[in-house]
């Protein structure tokens, strides 16, 4: 029997909660009525094709205005009779539990909270979110347990469903050493420090290039370090792209330095074009991917089943630190991109774990927990 089913978000513009929402609600949507709910419809990155409501009163700095978006909210779930509502993000969790009508309220914890620490606000409104919610869905292992130490969450409503992506690979073979990120340019990121790791080599591989895909607050000021460096010929900043597989497909090496994550979405869509990963061992899902273990904090690189995890940036509090874990992400590209044999292993480990997180699979966990409502 089909149900009503709600998604609740900010909106549909370039992040990975964004991207996971729109993948997550059309696939549900061939097996029950979906109806999406934003708050801003200007930020439009992802297309979901099915019926989307909008309530701009959720983006307003005025607090009685929000109280009034989740009356509307109420209001929608009841008009179309909605079964069930998966909210994604703390602030939408919290609207979510607020105007539950006779729903089941679900809620996705989508990052490592403790590590990003939103602040105090956030913070009870998590715990909050977490104590009324019927369901908590985490992206990962170790995010799951970040809610049940730190967020109050009850280790028997919380559960574990991961990314999935869409994307394809064409196979092509590569042979210049273009090593490429995605993610949006904000501090966490850790661009400015994949960019000092191509500074570092430069000389030592005069032939690799990076492209960095995204786009953010963050950006004039990379771009003003890749002037400083005279690196114009080595790095592009391209901005945000819809189509990466297109990038990943022409590139060699995929980076993520980011200083905490949820379930890294492109690291799986660098995976699937079965692209070796280098990664910081950052809170969140990374270790998951590249070796099969929930996240622990390590000062060493782990040269993992599936990817490599380098020393984290987070917490790092003096330059001398911070270049300490450059220097140690310039070798490792150095290592696999000079050693054809490891380069290769990691290759075919890629493809392999990409195809462990397919549609098919993850689909079935959401169709599962709907079923339970």
């Amino acid at each position: 029997m089909k149900k009503n089913v709600l998604f609740l978000i900010e909106s549909l513009g370039d992040g990975g909660s964004e991207k996971a929402i729109t993948n997550i609600a059309t696939e549900i949507s061939k097996y029950h009525n979906v109806i999406l709910v934003v708050a801003d419809n200007k930020k439009i990155d992802y297309s979901f094709e099915g019926t989307t409501l909008v309530i701009d009163e959720f983006i307003s700095k005025k607090p009685l205005k929000r109280l009034l978006g989740i009356r509307k909210l109420r209001k929608i779930k009841r008009t179309y009779d909605i079964n069930l509502s998966i909210s994604f993000l703390t602030a939408y969790n919290l609207y979510n539990v607020l105007s539950k009508y006779k729903d089941k309220t679900y809620i996705s914890i989508r990052n490592h909270l403790s590590a990003k620490k939103e602040g105090i606000v956030p913070y009870w409104a998590s715990i909050y979110s977490n104590i009324r919610a019927d369901k908590i869905i985490c992206c990962a292992k170790s995010i799951k347990s970040d809610q049940i130490k730190y967020f109050k969450a009850d280790i028997k409503k919380t559960v574990v469903i991961e990314n999935f992506t869409n994307i394809k690979s064409n196979n092509n073979s590569v042979v210049n050493n273009t090593i490429i990120t995605i993610g949006r340019l904000t501090k966490h990121k850790g661009q400015e420090h994949i960019i000092e790791a191509i500074r570092i080599i430069k000389n030592k591989l005069p032939n690799a290039k990076l492209l960095i895909l995204g786009r953010g607050p963050n950006e004039e000021y990379l771009h003003s370090i890749i002037k400083s460096n005279s690196l114009e010929k080595e790095i592009q900043i391209i901005g945000y792209k819809r189509n990466v597989e297109y990038y990943l497909n022409k590139s060699k090496l995929f980076i993520l330095a980011s200083d905490y994550e949820g379930f890294s979405n492109s690291i799986l869509e660098a995976m699937t074009c079965s692209l070796p990963v280098i990664a910081t061992n950052s809170p969140g899902g990374n270790s998951e991917i590249l070796n099969n273990k929930e996240y622990v904090s390590s000062e060493k690189v782990i040269q993992g089943k599936y990817g490599i995890l380098i020393p984290s940036f987070i917490n790092k509090h003096s330059k001398d630190e911070i270049a300490k874990n450059e220097i140690i992400l310039a070798n490792e590209i150095l290592n696999i991109l000079e050693n054809k044999k490891k380069y290769m292993y990691y290759k075919t480990q890629s493809r392999k774990r990409a195809s462990y997180y397919n549609k098919e699979k993850i689909i079935k966990k959401w169709l599962k927990i709907i079923e339970e409502a």
